[in-house]
């Protein structure tokens, strides 16, 4: 069985947690008796069973010159920003892409809203988001899959190890606005509440980085910038929480982590979060609104929150996850070519 990955982002360009899943699947694959290959555009000889779609194409050519060709097609697609709108806005959202299908013809199709029909799997990393996909673009209710990410067992058993408590919550994200870093930075500063931020913006001449960098005062508001993993996990094992505002998120790495090393969670009261981790020990939703509303609701779970002695929500591996992904490839190369 040979699996070709394909995904239209270079993450030279973009990194963050796509990068991660796609990293960590391509390398627990091989062990599993799976070949991986990411696509090769100007190879022409390139050859394999299945090609693995990293979000949705550009095009539903794509997908349907490679059924012509012999290939199984398999779609992991995060679907963050959508699956976090209300119900209003999804409904004319539907509404409209309907709408679009009947009038706009063969333009629409540029869209590749039909392919959700014909991938021949469909693997979201959280519930919702694969309820999304079949309320807004019809997609096979029989071919969807949900996998969570996953955690190495060495940053597992790394996170696991006890440390003292400091007097900090943590933050683990890219310094951008859709992680909403200038809320939880003047929520901080306002509510007295010492936050490390961990991570790097996605260009050092971001203005919106610029701006964060400002707000730094190393008292309430700290900033790491970009760490090593071991020196990541330091700073999780010895934080009383972990703290993410984020405007979306899908199946976000830095929460598994966090919940790695027991950390309660202080997340956006939206449905990214609310609804995937609101069974989570200790962990509290906050509008992320003004700074003033943050604040107050920061500094009460500042107060509460202590590591846990247990992970605070249940985790795979990164080989287990690698195992899922597996068993959709075989059952679908197993089902008929007419299916």
């Amino acid at each position: 069985m040979k699996v070709l990955f394909s995904h239209g982002l270079p993450f030279f360009l973009a990194h963050g947690g796509t990068q991660t899943f796609v990293e960590s699947l391509m390398r627990e694959l091989p062990a599993l008796g799976v070949e991986v290959e990411p696509e090769r555009w100007w190879d022409e000889t390139q050859l394999g069973d299945i090609i693995h779609f990293i979000g949705r194409p550009s095009s539903i050519v794509h997908i349907r010159l490679a059924k012509e060709k012999g290939f199984k097609v398999v779609l992991t697609e995060f679907l963050d920003q959508p699956a976090s709108r209300d119900r209003l806005t999804l409904f004319a959202q539907r509404l409209c892409i309907r709408v679009a299908r009947k009038i706009l013809g063969g333009f629409a199709a540029r869209l590749a809203w039909d392919a959700y029909r014909e991938f021949d799997a469909m693997v979201y990393s959280v519930p919702h988001e694969w309820e999304t996909a079949k309320y807004l673009f019809n997609a096979n209710p029989d071919r969807g899959f949900v996998i969570p990410h996953g955690i190495e067992p060495s940053a597992l058993a790394s996170l696991r190890q006890p440390a003292d408590e400091s007097d900090y919550l943590i933050s683990v994200a890219t310094i951008t606005p859709r992680k909403n870093t200038h809320l939880l930075a003047a929520a901080a500063k306002l509510a007295r509440t010492p936050v490390v931020f961990v991570g790097k913006p996605y260009a050092d001449d971001d203005p919106y980085f610029r701006r964060f960098t400002a707000m730094v005062d190393d008292q309430y508001v700290r900033y790491a910038g970009f760490v090593s993993d071991e020196q990541k996990y330091a700073y999780l094992r010895r934080a009383r929480g972990f703290a993410l505002l984020s405007r979306f998120e899908s199946g976000c790495i830095a929460i598994y982590e966090a919940a790695a090393a027991g950390l309660p969670l202080f997340l956006s009261d939206l449905p990214w979060a609310s609804k995937v981790y609101g069974t989570a020990k200790n962990s509290r939703f906050v509008t992320p609104s003004t700074p003033e509303h943050v604040a107050k609701k920061l500094l009460g779970f500042y107060n509460s929150a202590h590591r846990l002695a247990e992970t605070t929500f249940p985790l795979l591996t990164w080989q287990e996850v690698g195992k899922r992904y597996r068993a959709i490839y075989e059952r679908i190369l197993a089902a008929p070519l007419n299916e």
